[in-house]
């Protein structure tokens, strides 16, 4: 059967025959009676709020008495029941949350129609209807508790919330860059989600787009049992945004802080690890403004909001300062310790949201958000593993201009059971990489072993990215059924060859050094100038229902989605060592298709809508983010040669595209260097196929029980699981090709054992291979069985008590083991001790909570506490071939035939989540008066204090061993106080 065929049968049986998974809206539920428990058919519930503009939605119970009211948004609700015959029953005092379905059971007894009950009681905490787990987060709750209300906060209170980057964490929620840097329950990384929409296009746009909380009513984080009308599955970040409403009102807020405000946190500890004693604090500036009003334009038909907002973030990056020395008079680093470097970031966001009730029946909703932003000293103040830290001038500003999203959306309910909606958005935004004044395209980028820094050059480019998401779906409602159906377009455009094709990724000079203590050992050279462009299509068709049968409601679905991505012709221009390279147009590289079961049950334990089993087991595609296979990307784009500068003129002496070693060069280390791999082939089952896409299953089962009203708690356990890894395959050489070395570990108390063992298992290819490059990227399992499994347990508490007061949070426990020992080319991939991570279930355990109380006199107070593990240490050394030649017996294949040889191997010494900085404690508190003003304004004066145990925690190090080895690169920040205001009206 044919892929074409195949595909049309899948979405008829997806449309027809199978249901899906619950939809993520808010809704009311339950079951009429009368006053002897039998069920009541016909029964007219409306439901009223001020959040509708439409002001009632209405449904009537079926034949089992039941109803449901679908799309509403979150807000404080009555409900009426009617009936000829019976009292008018009316509910009130139902606060609806996001993506919640109430349940709101009513018991009518018959009396005169003119009668009405009033009954008020508290909003329902348990949902027994969705299997999803989920937490929400009111704007309310956000602006109480320290941080200003900024999102991304929400990493510091999520049990299991787990940043993907340790040094991204920060005193005060300041650096808005993290807002969805962080995961849960080892699954993927969070997905900004906004009007049913996955906001995220590729890797490279994380940060760029800063989500505005004073546009956001309420933040729903959904960890598990994510839908089918969803496209990733792991941690959806879904925002509500505000709409206005019939009563105008607004906020403004100001924050500020700055170094006279920092606490110093230097230990002894610290010092001895090499941290600055003259450190100057982390902040340089901060500050946090904003105004939000909202309210109507013409009462009950068209709605406006509208909100701006801009923050100021600058932090010291520990250990690191300008270059005092300049290009070309020297090629070395030399700290200027007057100027240490800092980090210099801004974001400016204007957003405009109408609400318009066309008719009866037909709603719209419209916005844009703009954002002008700056990452203007591009990720200097974090650190990966293992990276070199940059410089300023080697960092670069990173200007993202134009940056807006518009979005529309429409829904039309049709009738009381047949729901119509649909919507739309764009992702328009350039980023624009230039460099620090005073440096231009004539200079080098160098990387000193040593130093573990990079100094010198940055390449500039202008990078657009574009994406277009189209939705539409159908939702049939019954009182004990809801089936839904859709359809989700998506369409991305990332470069523009046409445009841009002979700027981008400009190196003056094409060539990179390294050096090892000021003494140039290799070069490496490039393919500049380089660009790239490439389409992505993703057409997903759902279907999901919700069937309640007695206690038990099932939610069961499917979605299938085929996405592709493609290139264009793509011309790149002549540079210093390459020719002009044109490349045909590509289709399919790759193009995926996938069926996703999405399956879900929840059980009302006892009858009484208190307590909930709910369990759940989906598969989750990755998200189609760039062309895997586009040919300006399958390049070779550099190749590196050993550089021995015996003239210390810091110039390779040597005829650099002769490829054999020659002059002060040794060999090059890839000879397809400016060419198209010959090997990054794909295997078909690489680029092709039903289900082979990498892709995640993820499964739950929690229990949920209300143990008093407002106070919930809720266990969980918790498993994800990966599959369709990709690896390359050199064919060019076999394991036989390589031969195996040892060496000593240094002696030092601070590695495993003490050091002083040896480490075999090491390889180097043999000299008459090296340079042999003919890769195929294929399935990993044709080698072997590549694993990763996250378990893990979750206990939390989330209570809503009198006068506002809440609590929420608890323990997350668990572990992620990956299994890697599969041998592709050398043996060496399967180095024992180093090819499997067991991560200890102590490095997988957290404590979080937040808490607010209120206090007399208009006195509030609030507090956030975290504790989990510190980072894991690791170590690698730089080894010369000088010390493996003993033991491989030869010199390293990257010598040539060149003596003496600056080639060297840098090699593991310590396997990953072995070895652990100690966990971490974090206390913020906050103290606020709140003053009543004319009418219903109020102002709210906040007293931040951040970091309460003035914790120096260190965030990242230099992993490379040697001198430096565990010097801070990164560490939390002093104990910090931050004043702010808040005024509504």
């Amino acid at each position: 059967m044919g892929t074409s065929r195949t595909a049309s049968v899948v979405v008829v049986w997806v449309l027809v025959f199978l249901p899906a998974a619950a939809s993520a809206q808010s809704g009311i539920a339950g079951i009429v009676r009368d006053e002897s428990g039998a069920v009541l058919p016909g029964v007219t519930a409306e439901a009223s709020s001020p959040a509708l503009i439409e002001k009632v939605r209405v449904a009537v119970t079926d034949g089992q008495g039941a109803y449901r009211i679908v799309d509403l948004r979150p807000g404080a609700y009555t409900v009426t029941f009617t009936l000829p015959g019976f009292n008018t029953l009316r509910r009130d005092g139902i606060q609806l949350r996001a993506e919640f379905t109430a349940t709101v059971d009513a018991q009518l007894s018959v009396g005169a129609l003119e009668e009405t009950i009033t009954v008020s009681g508290a909003a329902p905490l348990v949902d027994i209807r969705s299997s999803r787990e989920q937490t929400q987060f009111q704007s309310e709750t956000l602006q109480s508790i320290p941080g200003t209300g900024r999102l991304t906060t929400l990493s510091s209170v999520i049990p299991g919330a787990t940043l993907t980057r340790p040094d991204l964490r920060n005193v005060g929620g300041i650096n808005d860059r993290a807002q969805t840097l962080y995961s849960i329950h080892g699954a993927p990384e969070a997905q900004p989600v906004v009007d049913g929409m996955n906001h995220q296009m590729n890797a490279l746009n994380q940060g760029v787009f800063i989500y505005n909380s004073l546009t956001v009513q309420e933040v729903v984080v959904e960890t598990s049992g994510v839908g089918a009308d969803r496209d990733h599955g792991g941690m959806q970040m879904n925002m509500i945004g505000k709409d206005g409403g019939n009563t105008f009102s607004g906020t403004a807020i100001f924050a500020y802080t700055g170094p006279g405000l920092e606490s110093s946190n230097i230990n002894d500890t610290l010092l001895a690890r090499g941290l600055d004693p003259e450190r100057v604090g982390t902040i340089k500036k901060f500050r946090d403004s904003g105004f939000a009003a909202g309210g109507p334009i013409r009462q009950g038909r068209l709605w406006f909001f509208a909100a701006g907002r801009e923050t100021v973030t600058q932090q010291f990056v520990e250990g690191l300062y300008f270059n005092k020395l300049r290009q070309p008079q020297s090629l070395l680093y030399e700290p200027d310790v007057s100027r240490p470097a800092f980090s210099d970031n801004y974001s400016r966001d204007v957003t405009l949201r109408f609400t318009w009730q066309l008719t009866q029946k037909h709603k719209v909703v419209a916005s844009n958000a703009y954002q002008p932003n700056c990452n203007c000293r591009f990720n200097i103040e974090t650190n990966t593993a293992g990276a070199a830290r940059r410089t300023p001038e080697a960092a670069g500003p990173h200007h993202y201009n134009p940056n807006y999203i518009p979005t529309v959306s429409w829904t039309y309910p049709a009738t009381s059971r047949l729901l119509f909606d649909a919507g739309g958005s764009a992702q328009v935004h350039n980023q624009h990489d230039k460099r620090e004044p005073g440096w231009d395209h004539t200079s080098y980028r160098i990387t000193d072993q040593a130093l573990n820094l990079i100094y010198g050059n940055v390449a500039t480019r202008v990078l657009p990215r574009r994406q277009y998401q189209e939705r539409f779906a159908v939702s049939y409602v019954t009182g004990t059924h809801s089936f839904k159906t859709g359809i989700n377009l998506r369409q991305a455009r990332i470069g523009n060859i046409k445009e841009l094709g002979h700027d981008l990724f400009m190196h003056g000079t094409a060539l990179d050094y390294q050096f090892r203590q000021g003494v140039p050992n290799q070069v490496t050279l490039l393919d500049a100038p380089w660009n790239f462009e490439e389409h992505i299509t993703d057409t997903a068709i759902y279907a999901q229902d919700q069937w309640a049968i007695d206690r038990l409601t099932l939610n069961l679905g499917v979605r299938f989605n085929d996405a592709s991505a493609s290139t264009p012709e793509q011309v790149l221009g002549a540079g210093f060592f390459v020719p002009e390279r044109r490349f045909a147009p590509t289709t399919n590289v790759p193009h995926w298709q996938n069926l996703s079961p999405r399956v879900g049950m929840a059980y009302d334990l006892f009858g009484t809508g208190q307590t909930a089993l709910k369990v759940t087991l989906g598969y989750y595609p990755d998200h189609l983010r760039l062309a895997a296979a586009n040919p300006a990307t399958n390049l070779t784009r550099n190749t590196r040669r050993t550089w021995n500068d015996a003239n210390r003129n810091f110039a390779p002496d040597c005829d650099l595209l002769n490829p054999v070693a020659n002059g002060e060069c040794g060999p090059w280390s890839d000879l397809n260097f400016g060419k198209p791999r010959p090997g990054t082939r794909f295997a078909d089952d690489a680029l092709e196929g039903f289900n082979k896409q990498s892709h995640n299953w993820q499964t739950s089962a929690s229990v949920q029980h209300e143990l008093m009203p407002g106070v919930g708690l809720t266990v969980g356990y918790f498993r994800t699981w990966y599959g369709g890894f990709l690896v390359t395959d050199n064919l060019a050489v076999t394991p036989a090709d390589f031969d195996e070395y040892c060496i000593t570990a240094p002696a030092d108390s601070r590695l495993l054992g003490g050091g002083g063992n040896r480490l075999c298992g090491l390889y180097d290819v043999k000299p008459a291979k090296f340079g042999l490059v003919d890769n195929l990227i294929t399935q990993a399992s044709h080698f072997g069985n590549r694993t990763q499994v996250f378990n893990g347990v979750d206990i939390t508490l989330n209570a809503r008590l009198a006068r506002g007061a809440q609590f929420s949070g608890g323990v997350s426990m668990g572990r992620t083991v990956t299994d890697n020992c599969i041998v592709v080319d050398s043996l060496q991939d399967a180095r024992d001790g180093f090819c499997k991570v067991t991560q200890p279930w102590s490095a997988g355990t957290q404590i979080k909570f937040l808490v607010v109380y209120p206090l007399p006199w208009g006195v509030q107070t609030s507090a956030i506490y975290q504790t989990g593990p510190g980072i894991p240490i690791t170590a690698s050394q730089v080894i010369t071939n000088a010390a493996i030649a003993p033991s491989l017996g030869r010199n390293l294949a990257a010598c040539g035939n060149r003596v003496p040889c600056t080639a060297n191997n840098e090699i593991a010494l310590i396997p990953d989540q072995t070895i652990f900085e100690p966990r971490y404690q974090q206390l913020d508190l906050r103290l606020s008066r709140i003053f009543g003003l004319a009418g219903t304004a109020r102002l709210r004066g906040n007293l931040d204090l951040h970091n309460i145990f003035n914790a120096g925690d260190v965030l990242s190090m230099n992993t490379r061993y040697g001198d430096v080895w565990q010097n801070p690169i990164t560490v939390l920040g002093g104990r910090l106080l931050k004043l702010s205001a808040q005024f509504d009206f």
